[in-house]
């Protein structure tokens, strides 16, 4: 049985990575897709490799740190799918090489980008998507945070607009959790640990620092992006309708250390 059949989905940040593990993964269960990314090349490059597979799925570009164009996204996919029943806010971005790092380090401008394009980002999307959303019953929200958004990490990770940005979000999702589940509209976090993704690239590099994640994640090192997008078709799916402002790590164990 399909999960997701019929349902339509935004999904940010889905020309790669997580968000196009989610993209696939929820087109399997019978979903269509619109995935929303500023990647015009490799956004339009999935979406039409899951078309070429059968899917109903649509590219549409979005700067989410733009709130006409966040507007213009969700206005788009009413227009062509007739409605919404999923937000998947995945997009953002790492931020040690726009000057982010311990407090006393990061620079001003490293901070207000982190922040604009993790935080305000999933602001914005929320704010466009959810009159939609409340259209139609038991709709949903999923958020991607990160255990960085749960935990310090003593040295191993420390970006600190990235993890107050994560941590943001994990806030925001529970208070939208408690504000609209008379409403039916379940919001719900995912707070991945290091997974496959570009963002993994600087640690598989570094034996010292794998070695350092090896511990945290006693499941393994580095997860795989499609650990992730299982667990966002679960939390989409009806077989989690009575489950609203929960954060469910997948991190190989790292938030049980």
């Amino acid at each position: 049985m399909m999960l997701l059949k019929d349902k339509v989905a935004i999904i940010t940040g889905a020309a790669s990575g997580i968000g196009k593990s989610c993209a696939e993964a929820y087109v399997r269960e019978g979903a269509k897709v619109v995935i929303a990314d500023r990647d015009g090349e490799m956004g339009q490059k999935t979406a039409a490799n899951l078309r070429n597979e059968g899917a109903d799925a649509l590219y549409i570009p979005v700067d989410l740190a733009s709130p006409h164009q966040v507007e213009l996204l969700v206005n788009e996919t009413i227009e062509h799918f007739g409605g919404l029943h999923i937000l998947v806010s995945n997009a953002g971005i790492g931020g040690r090489k726009l000057g982010d790092g311990p407090i006393h380090e990061c620079t001003v401008e490293g901070w207000d980008t982190i922040m604009t394009v993790n935080l305000r980002g999933m602001f914005l999307a929320c704010k466009y998507a959810i009159p939609e959303l409340l259209k139609n019953p038991n709709s949903c929200i999923i958020t991607m945070s990160s255990v960085l958004g749960m935990i310090g990490t003593q040295g191993l990770y420390d970006t600190h607009a990235y993890t107050t940005s994560k941590a943001g979000i994990i806030g925001l999702t529970r208070t939208m959790a408690a504000h609209y589940a008379k409403q039916k509209l379940r919001a719900n976090v995912i707070a991945p640990g290091l997974v496959d993704t570009k963002m993994a690239a600087r640690t598989k590099a570094t034996p010292e620092l794998l070695e350092q994640v090896a511990f945290w994640q006693p499941l393994g090192p580095i997860g795989d992006v499609e650990d992730v997008a299982e667990a966002a078709v679960f939390l989409a799916s009806d077989r989690a309708k009575f489950i609203t402002g929960v954060v469910l790590p997948v991190d190989g164990g790292w938030t049980v250390q």
